[in-house]
């Protein structure tokens, strides 16, 4: 067998089988090195002491069935003639024949059944005949391990945990698959075959040196909480507290600081890069990767180094990744591969912020993911300006340390205006005269019209492409930090959760009382500036998105409950508070998509179902998106299609997808 191992591929470029076992054992070596002590703690005490021995045999044996000739022939091995007897059968299922005798029986299964089940299969007697053919044919034996292949994976873990008496048998198998999922993917990247770069060990340290040399101040009253509490941690705290670097205080030794809008992912992932250092940090999202591919050259890496990092940060290799929370949380669904999210998990921290902006169903998703990280070991922070207080109730399954932490100083003064925004330009245009408008509409489309009728005002939305909308959030940020500067910026959603503005007048249609609260965030932000007449201006008829983006209910509600004048921190809170109270009372349908999602979490795992992954992430997100490229632009895009078709070089192919990617905007799928 050693021979065969030595000579024989386990992949199409000529990788041998033996090679790619020592790259997994060598990964192992390392992610035991670098989180052998977290991990210990998190495998149920009874198997504890044989777990790495039996992530060390999996991960030996997972790939010896591809000694099987017709799999020789497939990766084009073309020394191995296959049998034209024989049919071609998965090498998952032909490992296990090769797993020593001489183990305990339930670790020999164990082991066995992660290793049929790290590719896909599904009890089939007719594949089950084809494999015993094959082992007696190639391989002089018979099969053992039927009983293996009879039942679905979870139901064979639960036979042989009653068999054995061992209660928490299913919590050591998810580990174990879960690992070898982590180790073996990891060791098959091309570009960064890494499963490990380090351990954030001193992030205090970290912490303490960027505010000391950014902002020249040292840990406030949050940041010391933290440092204070070591466990779960539900944190309520004002816009522009420092709630970034609380979260950066929480993610020791290895953590995901996660946010559901993707501008604000790349700009915590900026920042987090200045605190941790680039080699620390990797950025994780649907564009990442266009993300990093679009900075002015003088900014960036060589392009092997991005892609390489890009690929590292897949495999969740760096300590610190910055990330939108589809990236990882959809496990709670079950989908192909779901133990490899829940090992990563087990020994990470997770950051959850601005969770008031998703959707009552996916909200559903996230408590009860929330719920199995915990079960797992793994630890949990929550922050937001604003949560509503069924959420917050049913989180305390995580047994947190809440923390509240307002700011004192009064920062905004409403005022209602019974009109629609369209009707406000004179208004508009007389505030811009002493200081900078931020205008934010429901919609893009509203955004347009009142642009329209503001032709000097500059305006920003989703739907500029990825290079426009660089530019564009470039020159907004400039006019915001720019003192003593006058105008009109006209802006979406975009602003209240992605751009960290600082205005000194906000015009905003009628949102929710959560939204509204963000928007407030983009003015004053200080707390610095004069409040005694109005600075948030708030128009509540004829108000976009009503239906479509926004509940109309909770809009009803939220117009209800506001009042104008001078509002304080806790009568932000109090808002929310009251809003989603009468919520609950009054719009059933609202909280019954909330708890149906966590009903069929409940079922999903009870029946231990498996979902479909590319399903389980369209579910997860509030709103299913396309990404386009404008009909406008075809002509301009041709020779970069073309070059992009014709080019060889895996490099050089991403380096024109970059540049395609330019052109892309995100559309809703309605």
């Amino acid at each position: 067998m050693k021979e065969l191992l030595e000579k024989y591929w386990a992949k199409s470029d000529g990788t041998t089988i033996r090679e790619h076992t020592d790259k997994l054992l060598e990964n192992l070596n390392t992610l035991r090195e670098i989180f052998g002590d977290l991990i210990e703690e998190k495998v149920p005490e009874e198997f504890r002491g044989i777990f790495w021995e039996a992530l060390k045999i999996t991960c030996e044996y997972h790939d010896y069935g591809k000694v099987h000739s017709h799999f020789q022939k497939k990766v084009g091995n073309n020394s191995v003639e296959p049998s034209k007897d024989l049919h071609e059968v998965r090498h998952n299922l032909i490992s296990p024949v090769f797993v020593p005798e001489n183990l305990e029986p339930i670790l020999k299964d164990i082991i066995s059944l992660a290793i049929i089940n790290h590719h896909d299969y599904e009890p089939n007697e007719e594949e089950i005949k084809k494999l015993e053919k094959v082992l007696e044919k190639e391989f002089n034996t018979i099969l053992k391990y039927r009983k293996l292949l009879k039942k679905s994976e979870y139901d064979v873990v639960q036979l042989i945990s009653q068999r054995h008496g061992e209660r928490n048998l299913e919590k050591f198998y998810i580990l174990l698959k879960g690992f070898l999922l982590k180790i073996d993917h990891s060791s098959s990247n091309k570009f960064s075959p890494k499963i490990e770069t380090g351990r954030i060990r001193e992030n205090t340290l970290f912490v303490r040196n960027y505010l000391k040399q950014e902002k020249n101040s040292d840990l406030n009253d949050l940041q010391k909480f933290i440092l204070e509490n070591d466990g779960n941690l539900l944190i309520v705290a004002s816009t522009g507290y420092g709630k970034t670097e609380a979260g950066f205080l929480f993610l020791k030794d290895k953590g995901f600081f996660t946010l559901p809008i993707r501008t604000s992912v790349n700009s915590i992932y900026e920042r987090a890069k200045r605190v941790f250092g680039e080699e620390n940090v990797g950025l994780l999202h649907s564009t990442a990767l266009i993300y990093r591919l679009s900075l002015d050259e003088r900014e960036r890496n060589s392009l092997e180094e991005i892609v390489n990092d890009y690929h590292l940060t897949k495999n969740f290799g760096k300590p610190i990744i910055v990330s939108t929370p589809d990236q990882f949380f959809p496990f709670i669904l079950r989908p192909k591969g779901f133990e490899k999210y829940i090992a990563l998990l087990s020994y990470s921290r997770v950051v959850l912020d601005e969770l008031q902006l998703f959707e009552p169903h996916t909200l559903g998703f996230i408590v009860k993911a929330l719920q199995k990280i915990k079960e797992f070991g793994g630890k949990v922070m929550v922050m937001t300006a604003t949560l509503p207080t069924y959420v917050e109730r049913d989180l305390e399954f995580l047994e947190y340390k809440k923390g509240i932490f307002l700011k004192d100083e009064i920062r905004h003064n409403l005022r209602l205006v019974k009109d629609s925004i369209l009707n406000f330009a004179d208004q508009i245009r007389e505030l811009s005269r002493s200081g900078k408008v931020l205008i934010i509409t429901n919609t893009i489309k509203r955004a347009l019209e009142l642009k329209s009728l503001i032709p000097e005002a500059f305006v920003i939305h989703g739907h500029f492409i990825q290079k426009h909308r660089r530019e564009r959030e470039k020159e907004i940020h400039s006019f915001f930090e720019t003192p003593d500067e006058r105008g009109i910026w006209i802006t979406t959603q975009l602003a209240e959760v992605s751009l960290d503005l600082d205005a000194d007048f906000l015009i905003t249609e009628l949102s929710t009382a959560d939204s509204l609260i963000q928007r407030m965030g983009r003015v004053n932000r200080k707390g610095l500036k004069d409040t005694r007449n109005p600075n948030v201006f708030i128009l509540t008829e004829d108000c976009s998105g009503i239906g479509s983006v926004y509940r109309k209910k909770i809009h009803d509600i939220t117009l209800s409950l506001l009042k104008e004048g001078k509002i304080t921190e806790e009568g932000k809170i109090e808002l929310v508070r009251k809003t989603y109270t009468r919520v609950i009372k009054e719009d059933r349908d609202y909280i019954e998509k909330y708890k149906k999602a966590k009903d069929y979490i409940e079922d999903l795992w009870s029946l231990k179902e498996k979902f479909n992954k590319e399903r389980a992430q369209k579910l997860f997100r509030d709103i299913h998106s396309y990404t386009v490229i404008p009909e406008v632009f075809r002509e301009e895009l041709k020779p970069l299609l073309e070059a992009y078709t014709s080019e060889k070089d895996t490099l050089e192919k991403y380096k024109l997808l970059g540049k395609i990617l330019d052109y892309t905007f995100t559309i809703q799928a309605y």
